[in-house]
């Protein structure tokens, strides 16, 4: 459940950006809005949301994996996810992992909705289990100039965390959350490696919460996704924000034609 925090404070220094967006970006909002009402208004049948969700899960860790520069298809990935879940026990390939960590994060969305809280402790579940710890190194430059010094690195997530669950946040749309959650985590580089596969599921959190898709960067949308992380840098997460937001509607319509609903 979400703490009762009346007075919580956004943490200082660089466990939460600047939010450099305006309501302009509210055509895209709008959108959102009207294709999850009309998939919701479908009524549909229990087969028909079992379709949507390995379709859903199949796009995520496709796409996720793909960003990695990792060399493999849909039906690579559609393969596993059609698997039954005892036959996953055993398999530790990349793309189980990551499907493991979606099935552990939409799992909590829908037992919680809105009140469902991205801890430290969960951050670690979905990046690798009981045993992932926080990096112990001095974290990669390429892509973070200064990373934040390992050391610091727990009070940063706990504190970033908490804000989080504060009022402030609450009122943002689920796509500016996920957003800057995904920004934030890529930034600070809580992990030796593959944060940013960690930091698309734990920031789709808050949009399945809100019962729409996870981020789904298809690869055509890969130049834009780099140019929003490249933009945040300079504080600026308005590209992030309005590609997140294109990347739900895509799915949303996506999702609306594998029921066979014209797209409007």
């Amino acid at each position: 459940m979400r703490p009762g925090l009346t007075t919580v404070q956004r943490p200082p220094d660089r466990s939460s950006p600047s939010v450099l967006f305006t309501r302009a970006t509210s055509g895209w909002i709008s959108r959102v809005n009207q294709k999850h009402n009309q998939l919701a208004d479908l009524g549909l049948s229990p087969e028909q949301k079992e379709r949507l969700d390995r379709w859903t899960e199949t796009e995520f860790v496709h796409s996720a994996l793909k960003l990695e520069g990792e060399g493999l298809t849909r039906e690579d990935v559609a393969e596993i996810v059609s698997r039954s879940p005892d036959s996953l026990a055993e398999n530790v390939s990349n793309i189980v992992r990551l499907l493991v960590s979606l099935r552990t994060v939409t799992s909590l969305a829908r037992e919680h909705g809105k009140a469902a809280v991205l801890t430290a402790q969960f951050l670690k579940t979905l990046h690798g289990g009981s045993a992932a710890g926080f990096r112990k190194s001095a974290g990669d430059i390429s892509r973070t100039p200064r990373p934040v010094p390992p050391e610091h690195l727990p009070a940063l997530i706990e504190s970033a965390c908490l804000w989080y669950t504060a009022e402030s946040f609450a009122e943002l749309n689920p796509v500016e959350q996920a957003s800057i959650v995904l920004l934030r985590l890529i930034d600070i580089q809580p992990f030796e490696q593959e944060n940013e596969r960690t930091a698309l599921v734990a920031a789709s959190l808050f949009t399945l919460a809100s019962e729409l898709p996870p981020i789904i960067i298809k690869p055509e949308m890969t130049t834009a996704y780099r140019n929003a992380l490249d933009e945040a840098t300079g504080m600026n997460t308005k590209p992030m924000v309005e590609t997140v937001g294109e990347a739900v509607e895509r799915s949303l319509n996506e999702m609306l034609e594998q029921v066979g609903t014209q797209v409007k």
